[in-house]
C-alpha cells in the first residue's frame, strides 16, 4: 500500500510540475505573440507615417506619354463565303510568322497584411457592384475629412484614415474580392463603387483618395496625382493598356484612371509607394467573377441544322466587360466562359458533337460558328476596335473574325480535348487545330513539328483544313 501511494504521489507531482511547464509554454507564446504584434504595428505605423511625409513634399511634374495606340485589324467588310463548286485546290503548307507562346503568369508579390478577423458588430451597409449587393463595413471612412487636393491635404487625410479602425473594411473587401472571384481590374473598380455609395459620384476626389487608401493597403501599386486641379488615380499594370495616357516611375508604367477627354498631359505626383504597396493590377482573369441578377436569353441556330442552342447570358457581367479597358486579345482569349455560361453552352453541345470522330465533330462546331452569328466589324458595332470576351460572343448581335476564331479555339479545346491555336494575319484572325487523328488539308507547322490544320470560322461553308485564297501564302504571327 505504501508503495501504491508513493507512485501515486510521484504521478501527482509529475503531472502538476507538467502543468505548471504548460503553462510557462502558453505564457512564453503568449508574450511571443504580444511581441510579434507590437513590432508589426510599430512596422506599419512606420510604413503609414513614412507615406504621409512623402505626401507632404512638393509633388513633382511629369509630363504623361500619348496613349498606346489600339492595334487597328482593318477587317473586311463583309465575310467571305466558301465556293464549293470551286475546283478543289491541292493542300499547302502555309508559312508561318512568329509564335507568340503565352505569357510566363504573372505572379504577384504576396504582401503580409494585419492579420484581421471579421468583425461581427461592425455595421455594414450594402454597397451595389454591377448589380450584385455586398455588405461592407464602411463606417471609419464614411466620414472621410478631405479639405482640398494640396499635398498639406491629400497627406492629412492620410494621417486620419491611419487613424481609424478601417481594418474590417479591408477585410471585407478582400473576403469579397476572394469570395466572388474578383480579379485585380474588378477589385480597383470595386473600391470605386465603395466611395461612390459613400460620397457620391459627383465628389471625385474623396472617391479617388478612398480608392487609393483602399489598394494601397491591399498591396497595390497605385499613387495620386493632380491633372488640371483634380485628384486623379494612377495605376500601374502588369499588361499593356490601349487609348490611355500613362507616365513612368520607377521603371513601371502609371495609367491614369478614367482620363478626362482633353485632359493635360501634365501630371504632378510623388515619386515613392507606399512601403507595403507590391502587387501590379493585373488584367487577366483565370476566373470570371461571380455577379448576380439580371440575365438575357439568346437562342442560336446554325445553318440548315435541325438542333438550336438556348442560353441566357448575364447583363452584369456583360456591363462590366463594357467598361473594361482596352487590353491585347491574349487577354480575352485567355478568359474562360463564365461558369454559368460554360455549364448551360457545353451541356447542349456535348449531345451534338457525341459520337463523331474528331474531324466531323471539328467540322460541325465550325459550321456552327460560321453560321449562327452573324458579322459585322468592331468600326460598325461599336465604332472602335473591340475584341469580345467569350460571353460577349453570346450577347452582342455581331461578332468579326478574331471573336469567332476565339470562340471556335475554346469550343474545340473544351469539347474535343484538342490542341488549338490564332492565326493572326495583317487583317484578319483564323484558327488552327491540332488533330490526333489523320486529317487532310491547308496547314501550319510550328518549329516543334506540330501539324495544325486550318479552320477559319469566317470563311462562310468552308471546310476543315480550308485557308482563304488570299491568305494561303501569308505568314500570320501565331497566338497560343
Amino acid at each position: 500500500m505504501k508503495k501504491l501511494l508513493g507512485c501515486i504521489l510521484v504521478f501527482a507531482g509529475c503531472v502538476v510540475q507538467s502543468s505548471l511547464y504548460a503553462q510557462d509554454i502558453e505564457k512564453e507564446f503568449a508574450e511571443f505573440e504580444k511581441k510579434q504584434q507590437q513590432e508589426f504595428e510599430q512596422f506599419k505605423n512606420k510604413a503609414d507615417q513614412d507615406f504621409e511625409n512623402f505626401l507632404r513634399e512638393t509633388w513633382e511634374k511629369f509630363d504623361a506619354f500619348k496613349p498606346l495606340e489600339v492595334p487597328l485589324r482593318p477587317e473586311p467588310p463583309q465575310p467571305v463565303e466558301f465556293d464549293p463548286a470551286a475546283p478543289e485546290a491541292e493542300s499547302v503548307a502555309v508559312p508561318v510568322g512568329d509564335e507568340h507562346v503565352p505569357e510566363v503568369e504573372y505572379n504577384p508579390v504576396e504582401v503580409d497584411l494585419p492579420a484581421v478577423s471579421p468583425d461581427e458588430k461592425a455595421e455594414r451597409v450594402s454597397v451595389v457592384f454591377y448589380g450584385t449587393q455586398f455588405k461592407v463595413a464602411v463606417a471609419p471612412v464614411a466620414d472621410l475629412r478631405l479639405a482640398g487636393i494640396t499635398e498639406a491635404d491629400v497627406a492629412d487625410a492620410w494621417k486620419y484614415l491611419c487613424g481609424k479602425e478601417y481594418e474590417p473594411l479591408l477585410y471585407d473587401c478582400l473576403s469579397i474580392k476572394k469570395q466572388y472571384r474578383l480579379n485585380d481590374w474588378a477589385y480597383l473598380l470595386f473600391t470605386k463603387a465603395i466611395g461612390t455609395h459613400l460620397y457620391g459620384a459627383s465628389d471625385d476626389s474623396r472617391v479617388t483618395f478612398l480608392q487609393m487608401f483602399l489598394l494601397s493597403k491591399s498591396g497595390y501599386k497605385v499613387r495620386l496625382a493632380k491633372i488640371d486641379n483634380e485628384l486623379r488615380l494612377l495605376v500601374a499594370t502588369a499588361d499593356d493598356v490601349y487609348g490611355v495616357p500613362y507616365l513612368t516611375v520607377n521603371g513601371l508604367r502609371y495609367y491614369v484612371f478614367e482620363p478626362r477627354e482633353g485632359s493635360s498631359m501634365n501630371v504632378y505626383t510623388y515619386r515613392h509607394d507606399f512601403a507595403d504597396a507590391q502587387k501590379l493590377i493585373h488584367l487577366g482573369m483565370l476566373e470570371v467573377p461571380e455577379l448576380t441578377g439580371r440575365n438575357v436569353e439568346r437562342t442560336l441556330v446554325a445553318e440548315g441544322a435541325d438542333w438550336n442552342i438556348h442560353l441566357s447570358v448575364s447583363q452584369n457581367l456583360i456591363d462590366f466587360y463594357r467598361d473594361y479597358p482596352q487590353c491585347a486579345v491574349a487577354i480575352h482569349y485567355h478568359t474562360p466562359l463564365s461558369d454559368v455560361m460554360r455549364e448551360n453552352l457545353y451541356g447542349q453541345m456535348k449531345s451534338v458533337v457525341a459520337g463523331k470522330s474528331q474531324k466531323e465533330a471539328a467540322a460541325l462546331l465550325l459550321h456552327f460558328v460560321q453560321t449562327a452569328f452573324q458579322y459585322k466589324t468592331d468600326g460598325e458595332q461599336f465604332g472602335f476596335e473591340k475584341p469580345n470576351f467569350l460571353d460577349e460572343t453570346f450577347y452582342y448581335p455581331y461578332c468579326d473574325c478574331e471573336d469567332r476564331a476565339m470562340l471556335y479555339a475554346t469550343l474545340v479545346k473544351d469539347l474535343l480535348g484538342l490542341d488549338v491555336v490564332l492565326l493572326d494575319y495583317p487583317n484578319h484572325i483564323a484558327s488552327a487545330v491540332r488533330f490526333s487523328e489523320e486529317v487532310s488539308g491547308d496547314y501550319i507547322q510550328l518549329e516543334n513539328g506540330h501539324k495544325y490544320i486550318i479552320c477559319d470560322p469566317t470563311y462562310i461553308g468552308a471546310p476543315v483544313g480550308a485557308c482563304m485564297e488570299q491568305y494561303r501564302k501569308v505568314a500570320p504571327e501565331v497566338i497560343r
